[in-house]
């Protein structure tokens, strides 16, 4: 009996879109790749420049041009990684490129890139139009690179496969960001895990392992997670909306079956020459296969002796109370399993229903029918929603201007808040260069020469820092204090040679196992101050 068509659910599109990526070839990876990998880097670059030195505007305004253009590259090359994704789904094969379909692509995917950024922080404050916006720029993009489209027909017919199930839109939406969200938590772990398991297996302590929650705080680690979380999960994104595009244009066009039809005949074709070749072989035996024909009596002796022998007990059924006597827990798990799966595929299905019922009852989108406008506005409760959004947004940002002051005012007891030598996370901005001291010297009283050296050296930093020689951060390393220092002190060669020396001494003592004596911290203490007479006398030079 015949089964009515409809619309695969958004489990099950997820679930094709990803055997769909593990059937892609390694050159259709590469081109989503090639695209994104070079955006990733040039933001980080760009990011980690603009927030850490002086840059000027013209410098500033440079690096964006470089990004924009990156940002057209990653879309170019998106779109030819999704219009390969769709070609393999209705088995057409791949078009050469010339000038008049590079420049379409281009234009295309440079206006699109210049809209994206404004059109979608609009939808997602209007909440409702969110997700079929996103689905009209994923469509954009697979349809970007077809010879038979210009760039308004892809426009148009993006337009109208985004507005095809809204319902499906957002639970897709859904569902991506729950599996965003888990890649990005796993990628976080894993760059947090990773300096330190490379410590434990090959012994390398780097200064990724000595940050340790340092490099957590630090202001790139969020953003190389969120770029990182987007190169894994953009090409499965974009093969969901390739896929579904696909569908949604198979029910006009019939694309699936005459992708069907290619696959039978290319099948066909397989085994056509296949028979060809064995009734070539069959019709001219060699001479040497004749000659060493065996009688059948004969054959048949050898092959029931070849499978008794031990090689082939595999093939002899096992007794019957074998195959019933499975140990119970091995049935009781594949129970929860299957019962797991029922109470998922159920809440998933009610869920769906949910959604559909109330955006289905409430009617907030109308569909146009045949390319046409809207037959109507938004709803009114849509439009009272976005101004409910704009009024608490804005008594928001008038509550946080009007209680900044108060919250300056109340930050400045905290700069009594006992310091501890032994924390790990201390930094030498908590104290001016006289508590530094005043602590070393106690410590030293104590007979504690370890942590008498740490309080030298961070009172050493903190003059640094107050002469700007150094920028304090808690996210720099002695390495990149060093080099702070050589780019800033050019002429001191002695005052950073002697710098280095307290830095290999004070990491030798603080993170290795050497043993601390009061003559190592006196010496620490003395190579300091000669550090500070040279840098005086050559800055008053």
């Amino acid at each position: 009996m015949a089964r009515p068509l409809e619309q695969p659910g958004p489990v099950a599109l997820l679930e094709d879109a990803a055997h769909l990526l593990r059937r892609a070839s390694l050159d259709t990876l590469l081109c989503h790749w090639i695209g994104s990998v070079p955006l990733v880097l040039g933001l980080l670059v760009f990011w980690n420049i603009v927030t850490n030195t002086n840059v000027p505007y013209s410098a500033c305004a440079a690096q964006s041009l470089a990004l924009a253009l990156l940002l057209i590259w990653m879309n170019c090359w998106r779109s030819v990684f999704a219009g390969r994704l769709y070609r393999a789904l209705s088995g057409a094969s791949e078009r050469p490129w010339n000038p008049r379909r590079v420049w379409g692509l281009v234009s295309n995917q440079a206006f699109l890139a210049a809209t994206k950024l404004v059109v979608l922080p609009l939808a997602l404050a209007a909440v409702f139009p969110f997700a079929p916006t996103v689905a009209f720029y994923r469509n954009a993009a697979v349809l970007a690179d077809r010879e038979d489209l210009d760039p308004l027909a892809v426009i148009s017919q993006a337009r109208r496969l985004s507005g095809i199930d809204k319902v499906q839109c957002w639970l897709l939406q859904a569902l991506l960001a729950i599996v965003s969200l888990i890649a990005m938590a796993n990628i976080a772990l894993t760059f947090i895990a990773l300096p330190q398991i490379v410590r434990i297996l090959t012994g390398y302590e780097s200064a990724f392992s000595r940050a340790e929650e340092s490099f957590v705080e630090n202001r790139l680690f969020l953003l190389l997670v969120l770029a990182a979380t987007w190169l894994v999960c953009d090409p499965f994104v974009q093969a969901v909306y390739c896929l579904r595009c696909f569908q949604d244009e198979s029910v006009a066009s019939g694309e699936d079956l005459r992708a069907g039809l290619r696959r039978v005949r290319a099948a066909m074709a397989k085994g056509a020459a296949a028979a060809a070749v064995a009734l070539a072989l069959a019709a001219f035996p060699s001479p040497a296969r004749a000659a060493d024909a065996v009688a059948p009596g004969e054959l048949e002796r050898a092959i029931r002796q070849a499978m008794q022998s031990s090689e082939y007990n595999w093939r002899i059924p096992p007794p019957e109370k074998a195959r019933s006597d499975t140990p119970w827990i091995v049935k009781a798990t594949d129970r929860a399993i299957k019962a797991v799966r029922s109470a998922i595929k159920w809440i998933g299905r009610m869920f769906e229903k949910l959604l559909r019922w109330i955006f289905g009852g409430l009617d907030l989108m109308p569909t146009p029918a045949g390319g046409k406008a809207p037959a109507a506005a938004l709803h009114w409760s849509v439009w009272l929603l976005i101004g409910l959004a704009l009024a608490m947004a804005g008594w928001v940002v008038y509550r946080a201007l009007k209680l900044r002051p108060g919250k300056a005012r109340t930050a400045a007891p905290s700069s009594v808040v006992p310091v501890k030598l032994e924390d790990e996370g201390l930094t030498a901005d908590r104290l001016p260069e006289a508590g530094w001291l005043e602590m070393a010297e106690r410590a030293l009283a104590d007979g504690n020469p370890r942590l008498a050296l740490r309080a030298f050296y961070l009172a050493n930093l903190a003059w640094l820092g107050r002469q700007e020689f150094l920028g304090l951060h808690p996210g720099k390393t002695n390495r990149e204090f060093e080099l702070e220092l050589r780019r800033r002190a050019r002429q001191a060669t002695e005052a950073r040679a002697l710098f280095s020396a307290n830095v290999r001494a004070f990491e030798r003592a603080w993170y290795g196992l050497h043993d601390v004596f009061p003559e190592d911290a006196v010496e620490f203490r003395r190579r300091a101050e000669d550090i500070k007479a040279l840098l005086s006398a050559g800055a008053a030079a």
